[in-house]
C-alpha cells in the first residue's frame, strides 16, 4: 500500500462521520518535512470548523499509525476554486455555475465554456452563452474548472 492509500484509509472513518469525502491528496517535500494536503468536501460544502476538526482527528490517527519516517505538516481544506472538479458528486452542488470544460469526443479534445444546467444520469448538461446545449458524459471530461465572474 502506498502512502496516499494509507492516509486515505486512515482518514475515511473521520470523513464518513461528517458525511464528507476525499477529493484529492497531495504530498510534497518542503524543507526538511513532508506537507500532506487533504482536499475534502461534502455535498453541501465543508466548513472551516469541519476542516479544523478533521485536521485534529486525522492528525492524531496518523501519529498513532506512525506512517511517516520524518516530520510532516498536515493541511486539511476544501479544494479551492482554481482546482478542477475531480469527482462526479462535486458537480451537483455546482449547478448554475460557469465552467471551462475540456472533454473528449470522437477521438478529439474539445473545450467549451458554459453553465452547468443539470445532471441526467451520468451526463452533465451545459449551455453556452450562445445558447448551445451540450450533454457530456462524465467519463469524457478531461478537466472542468469553474470560470469566475471577475
Amino acid at each position: 500500500m502506498d502512502l496516499q492509500q494509507a492516509i486515505e484509509e486512515i482518514a475515511v472513518p473521520f470523513l464518513s462521520a461528517i458525511d464528507a469525502f476525499m477529493v484529492d491528496i497531495h504530498i510534497a517535500q518542503r524543507d526538511q518535512h513532508n506537507v500532506v494536503q487533504l482536499f475534502v468536501d461534502t455535498d453541501s460544502g465543508i466548513t472551516i470548523g469541519q476542516c479544523t476538526e478533521l485536521n485534529r482527528n486525522i492528525g492524531q490517527a496518523l501519529e498513532l499509525q506512525d506512517i511517516f519516517s520524518k516530520s510532516y505538516v498536515l493541511e486539511v481544506s476544501s479544494p479551492d476554486l482554481t482546482k478542477p472538479l475531480k469527482l462526479f458528486r462535486q458537480y451537483r452542488k455546482n449547478i448554475g455555475r460557469q465552467f471551462r470544460v475540456r472533454y473528449r469526443t470522437n477521438d478529439r479534445v474539445v473545450e467549451l465554456i458554459g453553465q452547468l444546467n443539470g445532471i441526467d444520469g451520468d451526463q452533465l448538461l451545459f449551455v453556452t452563452k450562445s445558447n448551445e446545449s451540450y450533454s457530456i458524459l462524465f467519463n469524457e471530461i478531461i478537466e472542468s474548472i469553474e470560470e469566475l465572474p471577475w
